[in-house]
């Protein structure tokens, strides 16, 4: 989380501004030094009257909104927070954060908190549904051994037993995700993972009139995954793009490795395909939640717990009518 900090001096003006507040806002800290202050923090226009209140009150430190004007002319949402001088005639100091960060930071705490519940809900509910599902499984096959196949009820019992498989199916996704499996953690290279999912997906992307490009980079990059675990991810996001393109179109495929901190890899996979409405792109990652009538929920739910577990991210950026835009970001060794 960025944190953006600028000092005044005596007749308002910026005296220092740091590089968070230079990544957040476009200027740089020379360019930014002398200006005033309500030039750039535009939603502060009352700042020296605010300022002399809060020191004749003698309250420590104010919280507000407030917008900024970027460098390119954008203007962002601000969480503020305001220092008065200590005496009169000194400075100030700000201290801000993009609202937009910030709301982010929130919905993934809220994300992991529904997360924890929903795991030891679901895993109680698989349990409860195992016991009477394997009583049901039983006795229809000791049926289907008594019930000559050309008999009546055959056919019926046949489906049961169906139906029963397709619920353990179910029982099973939902098990995974509420208690998934120790990772298997070993060293390997990313871009073998990604290569070996495309190579099995290469006929049905084939098949569907999808063009499948790539560009898995010339420095390959080690990380540290469960291997398995990882191509599940990667089938996933690439199945959803398949579906997303019913009539055809392209995939584009590529790794990218990152500077941030240690260094990170991003995988990304992006398709031509119908997109994701607006209203639905916030929920694409909780459980059960599905755009497929057909569709479980799980799969992008499962991914971005898996992602997660081994210290990465996933994002995702969408045009309806466009298509979809998948990151996968990893730290690597």
């Amino acid at each position: 989380m960025r944190i953006g900090l600028l000092t005044l001096d005596q007749r308002g003006k910026v005296a220092l501004f740091n590089t968070a507040a230079e990544q957040m806002l476009g200027y740089r800290a020379q360019e930014a030094r002398g200006t005033p202050c309500e030039e750039i923090l535009t939603g502060l226009t009352d700042l020296r009257s605010r300022l002399i209140r809060m020191r004749s009150s003698k309250k420590q430190e104010a919280q507000l909104n407030a917008e900024a004007r970027c460098k390119d002319g954008r203007t962002i949402r601000l969480v503020i927070t305001l220092h008065p001088p200590l005496a009169a005639g000194k400075g100030a100091i700000i201290v801000f954060q993009d609202a937009r960060e910030l709301e982010k930071m929130e919905n993934q705490l809220e994300h992991l908190d529904r997360l924890r519940s929903l795991d030891e809900f679901a895993a109680g509910i698989v349990h409860e549904i195992r016991n009477p599902l394997a009583g049901i499984s039983t006795n229809a096959q000791y049926m289907m051994e008594k019930i000559d196949p050309s008999g009546p009820f055959h056919e019926e019992v046949r489906d049961i037993l169906a139906d029963v498989s397709a619920i353990e199916d179910i029982v099973s996704a939902v098990l995974d995700f509420a208690h998934p499996s120790k990772p298997q953690v070993r060293e390997a290279l990313i871009e073998d993972i990604v290569a070996e999912v495309l190579r099995f997906s290469r006929m049905p992307l084939r098949r569907q009139g999808i063009r499948l490009l790539t560009d898995l980079g010339k420095h390959p990059a080690r990380v540290r995954v469960d291997v398995s675990q990882m191509k599940q991810v990667f089938f996933n996001i690439v199945r959803n793009a398949r579906e997303a393109m019913p009539e055809g179109g392209e995939l584009h495929v590529s790794t990218t490795q990152l500077p941030v901190g240690n260094g990170h890899i991003r995988v990304e996979v992006e398709d031509t395909g119908r997109g994701i409405a607006e209203q639905y792109l916030a929920r694409i990652f909780d459980p059960f939640f599905s755009t497929h009538r057909e569709g479980l929920g799980l799969g992008l739910a499962i991914s971005r717990k898996i992602v997660e577990n081994h210290g990465g991210r996933i994002e995702v950026e969408s045009t309806p009518g466009k298509g979809t835009r998948f990151g996968i970001v990893l730290p690597t060794v």
